[in-house]
């Protein structure tokens, strides 16, 4: 509904989450933002924006109102106020656009004439989104770019890896009460991918950068404006009544809703998805070939691979770091092996006959002057042909030419494209169906990948090459705390990087429990950093999609044993709860779950 009252000049617009009352009897302010599933009056008598322009503040009572628009559709309404400072030569636009169901947006517009003939720097803020609250007293924050960080002060969700693009993964600003229920989520809509500031014209990527309430309070971003209303703000608004869980499957449905996952459905690829442990190794290794009979030793690689609960990949790796030494490429080291690629063929059958899966790789810089796009294609789709592998390592790669999957289909269905890197781009997330979960700093608990809960079929398994014992234990535990398959490099460039005998048991006891609770694992739904009453504890939450089970995998970073009340469920109608990883101790009171977690520690409670 909206409601537009011209003498005492304010709009009402409400909807089924929110109720907002705006003023325009002085520039515009919002007289109140109200969630519709509770009591309070919030964000009450706050003025919309502040502009600095050569060396001096303007709110938006230096401007004159010149028009003031209201209008529907079936589905939406929409309020629009024309502002106007014939001294600075500026317009402003403002629109409220209401869905009538659960959203609002507000939308800012400039519009720039350039008073004296040239642009000046300009800068936004709105203090309505620096104080932006619940009720003021008591509220938890979850800021887009890091709501959580670890003692150390690093971020506990790890973003994709951008580069000179933007990733399109950016989370929303969640505000809740102290139970995590009511509250708001605003989002900053952005659809460009750029980052540099004069280039784009949607400033919502600044907003997205938000990691603390004290860059909330003093955000400051640099416009380009033109005449031409190109430069905008806008806050997408909705009431939560469920809190970060509710915000974040929000945003999981909108940032989804703009791709194509129909590769993530295709049967013939989805026996990935039944593979927990892969391993990586060298043709010319030890780990893997044998140098009197010039083969590989396809049975002492998987006889070892039993203390990890059984190898169910095995990526081949043949090139680097010998490329270079001589003319020699990729396609010539595979011809070179011992028995040429019929011997590669052989070696893949007798994976293929202990139900083992095999991964060649390829190297896209590895491209001589004699080769296009389209013959690497073909390269790599006669290799897969005449070796029978199974999937392909994409080296290096976070995207690849749609040709390559249309070649490969043509050699025959259900060849598995992985990356090393995420896909960061459309198409490619759309048709790389894996990749690996790698990361560089051995630091890496408490630890998640976006990715892993934002598009949990994207299965990417837990990588870091370079970890000594006491890393891969926190290896192991990251892998776990995310619910994550885990590759097993042990021969890194000819450096033996052996796992413990107890860290071989661990990891054979997960990869038992992720594969008999795949389906609570490999759920659609999954909650990232579900609240938690313990201090330097921090939770996932997997929920079986027939909502049969849910798991909370549990890890304590401090140093002594969390005991007690430790969270509150998602769902309250569950009755029995039990330890299926790690060493506990649990109990189910109404809603409220009682556990002792170990320090340093993963534990998976199921609940039922």
């Amino acid at each position: 509904m909206i409601s537009h009252d011209q003498n005492a000049r304010t709009i009402l617009i409400q909807n089924q989450t929110l109720s907002a009352v705006i003023n325009y009897s002085c520039g515009v302010t919002i007289d109140e933002l109200n969630n519709r599933f509770g009591s309070i009056k919030s964000n009450c008598h706050r003025e919309l924006l502040n502009l600095e322009l050569c060396g001096r503040q303007y709110t938006s009572a230096d401007f004159s109102v010149k028009s003031v628009i209201t209008g529907s559709d079936k589905t939406r309404e929409l309020a629009t106020i024309l502002l106007q400072n014939k001294t600075l030569d500026l317009d402003l636009r403002i629109h409220f656009l209401n869905n009538k169901k659960d959203t609002l947006n507000i939308i800012i517009q400039v519009a720039d004439y350039y008073k004296d003939g040239l642009p000046h720097k300009m800068f936004f803020h709105s203090p309505f989104l620096a104080d932006f609250e619940l009720n003021g007293k008591d509220d938890s924050y979850y800021y887009p770019d890091c709501f959580v960080k670890s003692r150390s002060g690093k971020k506990v969700i790890r973003p994709v890896r951008e580069s000179i693009a933007a990733y399109d993964i950016k989370l929303p600003l969640v505000v809740c009460d102290s139970e995590n229920k009511i509250g708001f989520s605003l989002r900053f809509p952005s659809l460009s991918d750029l980052l540099d500031e004069g280039s784009t014209q949607n400033r919502n990527i600044m907003l997205t950068k938000i990691s603390s309430g004290e860059e909330l309070k003093n955000h400051r971003v640099p416009l380009a404006a033109d005449n031409t209303f190109n430069d905008s703000i806008e806050f997408e608004i909705t009431g939560l009544h469920n809190g970060w869980a509710e915000a974040f499957e929000r945003y999981r449905e909108i940032w989804s809703s703009n791709y194509d996952f129909s590769e993530y459905k295709k049967e013939d690829l989805r026996w990935f998805n039944n593979c927990a442990v892969h391993n990586f190794t060298f043709l010319y290794g030890r780990e893997s070939f044998n140098f009197d009979s010039k083969a590989v030793d396809v049975g002492k690689l998987l006889e070892s691979g039993k203390e990890f609960g059984g190898y169910d990949t095995v990526t081949v790796w043949n090139q680097y770091p010998r490329l270079g030494v001589d003319q020699r490429n990729q396609w010539d080291f595979h011809d070179d092996f011992p028995g040429g690629r019929e011997a590669l063929k052989k070696m893949v059958d007798e994976f293929h006959k202990e139900n083992v899966f095999v991964f060649l790789p390829y190297l896209p810089w590895d491209h001589g002057d004699d080769e296009s796009t389209n013959t690497m294609g073909d390269n790599l789709a006669e290799l897969i042909k005449e070796t029978g592998a199974d999937g392909c390592q994409l080296d290096t790669m976070e995207s690849i030419p749609e040709s390559f999957r249309k070649k490969l289909n043509k050699v025959r269905p259900g060849i598995v494209l992985t990356a090393q890197k995420h896909p960061m781009k459309k198409r490619p997330l759309e048709i790389i169906t894996t990749s690996w979960d790698e990361f560089w700093d051995t630091e890496c608990m408490p630890q998640i990948d976006v990715l892993r809960f934002i598009l949990p079929c994207h299965i990417a398994p837990a990588l870091s090459r370079w970890c000594r014992t006491e890393d891969k234990k926190l290896l192991i535990n990251y892998a776990v705390f995310s619910a994550e398959p885990i590759v097993i490099w042990q021969d890194v460039f000819g450096r033996w990087m052996p796992y413990s005998a107890e860290q071989k048991a661990k990891i054979k006891t997960w990869k038992s429990v992720y594969l008999n609770n795949k389906y609570a694992y490999q759920c659609l739904s999954p909650i990232p950093l579900y609240p938690v009453r313990a201090k330097d504890l921090y939770c996932n939450v997997f929920r079986a999609d027939d909502g049969s089970q849910e798991i909370y995998s549990l890890y304590n970073d401090g140093d002594n044993d969390v005991e007690g009340d430790i969270l509150t469920l998602l769902d309250s109608t569950k009755r029995s709860a039990s330890i299926i990883f790690g060493n506990s101790r649990v109990e189910l009171k109404g809603e409220k779950l009682f556990a002792t977690i170990p320090a340093k520690e993963v534990v998976h409670i199921s609940v039922r």
